[in-house]
């Protein structure tokens, strides 16, 4: 009898290399089961807590096309507006809420397809980046042309094969600078991240110099393309009026007027007014409130960035590290060139992903160990991402669970177009 008790208390306590490598690989699958979830539930939060009606800014720029001859930012109207007939605002409303959808699925899709959560040893990551203020700020930017511009951009770096991609990527960045030629600070410089960490890789099987060469040229192109634009002519005041007038007569909601003087205002133009924003105290306040609803979702995912980097076999790390910094903080050079402070700044937040994603994607590297003390700092930020608030675009900004603002729109719908409420809800 005591012989069996000691048995059983050596198996309890003891439970041998083989149970506790088994109990381990149970914990990590729960583990990483939790953040795959987490990911799901805040992703959903912080979009409910961002998504709006597209605003009749975003509307009346999406009416701008060619036919008034040559405008910046008029290849969207020209292509997509005029072949759906989107001057019907209704329309207009289910298409951005499509293409956000697009966007979010593809993000996910690029994720799962490059391993990111495999070689960071969990999903953390994942859901740092779903479910913060940065993904609430892409959701109030719907109807917006960052939306289109994100999914070319991720469409993109699906292409693995270097030819392959600079092939996808030329025609792509034209198009996207004719869209609007904020592409060139905010997606072009992760595309052109992408070959050159597949250039610096030991093992890739295409010529190192070939893959180097292919993203200097889609640099110099986009340059080019993006100058010529900016030395173009700005509408005349006769043409913005036609183009008033064309607008009004065939929409069915109220065109924003503020909108049409960015047709006739040149890149000094904007540079000109920028110098204004630059010496208001209430800028410099924006961007520290912005420093601190984006800042811990940027610096943990450039950090994992780093320690992905850190596992490679990739020489002159810092130097490459330094590039990935700078192309995920690439759209806070919208700021020399706009006012929109937290639509810059929310940007950051989905680059630097894209940054993250590239990394992963383009080098080769063993798997991470997960570490406990991520995981808790991927809570904290989570909490700090769902309680934070005040940056969005819309006047009426959202802070979770927004549940005034939901039914008041509820009530708004029951009595009125979506056109109807967009006139109202600027």
């Amino acid at each position: 009898m005591q012989r069996c008790n000691d048995i059983a208390e050596v198996l309890v306590i003891d439970p041998g290399p083989m149970a506790m490598e088994r109990q381990a690989r149970d914990r990590d699958v729960g583990a990483g089961r939790f953040w795959y979830i987490a990911t799901g539930v805040v992703g959903g939060l912080a979009l409910l807590k961002g998504i709006r009606l597209p605003s009749r800014w975003s509307a009346t720029q999406a009416q701008i096309d060619y036919s008034q001859g040559f405008v910046k930012r008029g290849f969207f109207g020209a292509v997509v507006t005029d072949s759906l007939r989107l001057w019907m605002y209704n329309r207009f409303a289910v298409v951005s809420y499509v293409l956000l959808a697009v966007l979010a699925v593809m993000l996910v899709l690029l994720a799962v397809k490059s391993g990111v959560a495999k070689r960071l040893g969990g999903a953390e990551m994942l859901a740092v980046f779903f479910g913060s203020y940065g993904v609430s700020t892409l959701a109030n930017t719907v109807g917006y042309m960052d939306i289109p511009l994100a999914i070319l951009a991720v469409g993109v770096l699906f292409v693995r094969s270097p030819m392959l991609r600079i092939a996808v990527a030329l025609p792509v960045t034209i198009v996207a600078l004719l869209i609007h030629e904020m592409f060139l600070f905010v997606f072009l410089p992760v595309l052109i991240l992408s070959f050159f960490l597949q250039s610096l890789n030991d093992e890739t099987q295409y010529s190192k110099r070939g893959v180097m060469v292919a993203g200097l040229i889609l640099g110099v192109i986009a340059f080019v393309v993006s100058v010529r634009l900016a030395r173009m002519p700005s509408m005349t005041g006769a043409q913005v009026t036609q183009m008033i007038q064309r607008i009004a007569a065939r929409v069915d909601f109220t065109p924003r007027r503020d909108f049409y003087p960015v047709l006739v205002l040149s890149s000094d133009g904007n540079l000109t007014i920028m110098k204004v924003y630059f010496g208001i105290f209430d800028w410099y306040m924006k961007q520290l409130t912005s420093l601190l609803i984006f800042g811990p979702t940027v610096v943990m995912l450039l950090v994992a960035a780093r320690d992905v980097l850190k596992n490679s076999k990739l020489r002159a790390k810092r130097w490459v590290f330094a590039m990935i910094v700078i192309c995920g903080c690439s759209p806070l050079a919208m700021h020399i060139f706009g006012w929109d402070v937290g639509r810059w700044n929310g940007l950051v937040c989905l680059t630097s992903f894209l940054a993250l994603v590239v990394t992963v994607r383009f080098t080769n590297g063993t798997a991470l160990v997960a570490s406990i003390g991520r995981q808790r700092l991927a809570v904290v930020v989570l909490l700090c991402s769902m309680a934070s608030g005040g940056l969005l675009m819309w006047r009426e900004d959202k802070v979770f669970p927004a549940y005034l603002q939901i039914k008041h729109f509820k009530n708004q719908l029951q009595a009125m177009s979506l056109a109807g409420i967009a006139n109202l809800s600027d």
